[in-house]
């Protein structure tokens, strides 16, 4: 059941653009989940600059103005950017041009958004790699309401999974499956092929995983609320005192097979 519309605005150049579905990239990193990794974890409180507030704020005003549906294609293109620092891939593919005094380190957490965020507005259509490169900042349009017209809203086809019935209820065991997808996941890795029990379901919501990826059709899937324990998890390595402690995560339904 479609019940979304795949729409395309016109942009400054004239003509109508088609909003085009970005495939996995090769400098593409998932988040990395070591449990051998014993390094203490650094507590200390940093301050927020002013253009890591701005940078959210824009964030927030995407989805509000309805340019994304969420922040799943913004997060895709930070872990984006983090393959292109690790392997140093910094050639004239690579969408954005850094800094000099980014050339020697890894961005930090406000740099890091920035640069995912330049590449999602170029995706988008605000903007192009040569307007950026241009010193006059003046190269949006606008029209007589003063709305920038150089943009394209992302809104996907979306159809419901199995007509929107649960594949699972409260109580169900469950196995987290590995997929093997490349790109975006929001399923953490340390929990594939890991067994346990769902406990709530969280709604239904646009697979992560397709928005991310600007995919032409999305299907709504539902997210529940897995409960494991931390023995289960860990095995060998978790500690004595932690064997009985259970950690809760939101796991959408196509991640999971249920165990009979």
């Amino acid at each position: 059941m479609l019940v979304g519309a795949f729409i395309h605005l016109t942009s400054k150049r004239g003509g109508m653009i088609l909003m085009c579905e970005i495939p996995p990239k090769k400098n593409h990193r998932q988040i990395p989940h070591n449990p051998t990794d014993s390094s203490s974890i650094d507590q200390s409180e940093l301050d927020i600059n002013i253009f890591e507030k701005r940078i959210i704020s824009i964030h927030n005003l995407m989805i509000q103005k309805g340019y994304l549906p969420s922040l799943d294609p913004i997060r895709r293109a930070a872990e984006e950017v983090d393959g292109i620092f690790e392997s140093k891939l910094f050639s004239s593919d690579i969408i954005f041009d850094l800094p000099d005094f980014l050339l020697d380190r890894l961005p930090k957490y406000g740099e890091r958004r920035v640069l995912a965020l330049e590449t999602v507005l170029l995706e988008l259509g605000f903007f192009s790699r040569e307007d950026l490169k241009n010193e006059d900042e003046n190269y949006l349009s606008f029209d007589k309401s003063g709305k920038v017209m150089s943009r394209i809203a992302y809104t996907p086809y979306v159809e419901e999974l199995n007509q929107g019935e649960l594949g699972y209820q409260v109580g169900d065991w469950v196995e987290v499956v590995s997929l093997g997808k490349k790109g975006h996941i929001r399923t953490p890795v340390y929990l594939l092929r890991k067994k346990g029990k769902v406990v709530s379901l969280q709604g239904s919501f646009l697979n992560p995983e397709d928005v991310a990826h600007f995919k032409k059709k999305v299907t709504r899937l539902p997210l529940y609320l897995v409960e494991f324990v931390l023995e289960d998890v860990w095995g060998k390595l978790c500690p004595d005192n932690s064997k009985n402690d259970k950690i809760r995560v939101e796991l959408y339904e196509h991640w999971l097979t249920k165990l009979s």
